[in-house]
Parts: C-alpha cells; structure tokens; sequence
C-alpha cells in the first residue's frame, strides 16, 4: 500500500511540475524556446539568475535584436543605471524594462515593425514578464492562448511604441481592449489591435 502511494505522489509530482507533457502532448508557447535556451551552447551568458525564466526568454529576445547576450546587456545595466534601479527589491524588473525599451527603441525604427508579428509577439510577452520578472516570482501557470496581462503592465511597457499607445490614452485603450475579457487582455484580442494600427 505505502509503495502504491509513493507511485502516485510521485506521478502526480511529474504531471504537476510538467515533466511529462512529451507525454501528454501538451507544450506551451514558451515550451521549445526554453529547450532551445537549455541546449545553447551560450545558455550561460543567456542566463540572468536574478530573472524569472520568462524573463530570461523575453531578455534573450532584446539581446538578439541587439546583437548582443544578456549577460552583457545585464553588464550595461549594472554600469548605467542609477544604485536606486538597482536595488534588489526593484533589480529584476528594472533589468527587464531596461533590455525592453533599448530593443524596442531599435526594432520601432524599422518600417512595418507591427507588421512583424514575431515583434507583435514580442511586445506582449514582454508585458507578461513585466508581471513575474524575478525568479523569486510566482511562475505563470499557464502559457498558453488564454494567458493574460493587467492595465499596469500595458500601461508601462506599450507606450514604448508610441503607435500602439501613449501614457495619455493607456488606461482608457486597455479598458476597452480588455472589457470582454475581465480586465486582463489576451493576446488575440491585443494582436488584432496591432494588425488593426497598420491597415
């Protein structure tokens, strides 16, 4: 009996912390890019400990706009910002806005970047590590179609396009983007947004 309970904790454990989703079928949107980022020759300098691991994926992203690694956008970091940035209650998400607003000060230069729907893409993820920057933080449980972001987040990461919106109308812009969908705003209802900015 106390072996057949072992087995089933065991199982349970192994369903619950994703370690047989091969098995079940199942991969979230985050799931092959973090393969990809285990199995990197690089993965070390790709890799902020301090970062929560969607996190790490979006800061990877900004590093390879920048033509750089995020060991060394972390480096930047550290020697340009101010002490109060980088206070460890604050460093993560500073870190991350950090890498964020240099990307996408870059990627907004190039013509038909909302056309771009890795950089749509992009954009949303980023304000989905926004919400669990650090790696102390509570882990997204669900990364899949129906994840979502909150006002703070829109409101602090899309007016770093100002196309998409400006600190004057964000509040008013994710109230309406997000009121079918409980105040949270999900990925196709934002991307239809985008795909609408450009027609």
């Amino acid at each position: 009996m106390a072996a057949a309970g072992k087995t089933r904790t065991m199982f349970e454990g192994l369903v619950k912390d994703g370690s047989l989703k091969w098995l079940l079928g199942k991969k979230s949107y985050f799931d092959e890019e973090f393969e990809e980022m285990e199995n990197s020759p690089s993965a070390g300098k790709n890799f902020v400990r301090e970062l929560s691991p969607v996190a790490n994926l979006v800061v990877r992203r900004c590093a390879k706009i920048l033509q750089t690694c995020s060991s060394d956008l972390q480096e930047s970091f550290n020697q340009e910002a101010s002490e109060s940035l980088k206070n460890p209650s604050r460093y993560a998400r500073n870190l991350l806005e950090y890498c964020c607003f240099k990307a996408l000060s870059l990627k907004a230069q190039m013509s038909g970047h909302l056309l771009d729907k890795t950089f749509r893409r992009l954009t949303y993820d980023m304000m989905l590590a926004w919400e669990v920057p650090s790696a102390t933080s509570l882990p997204l449980t669900n990364v899949d179609e129906d994840v979502s972001v909150g006002l703070e987040a829109f409101c602090r990461i899309a007016p770093a396009v100002p196309i998409i919106a400006n600190v004057i109308i964000c509040e008013n812009l994710f109230e309406a983007l997000s009121s079918s969908t409980g105040g949270r705003l999900q990925f196709p209802i934002y991307d239809k947004y985008l795909g609408g900015i450009e027609k």
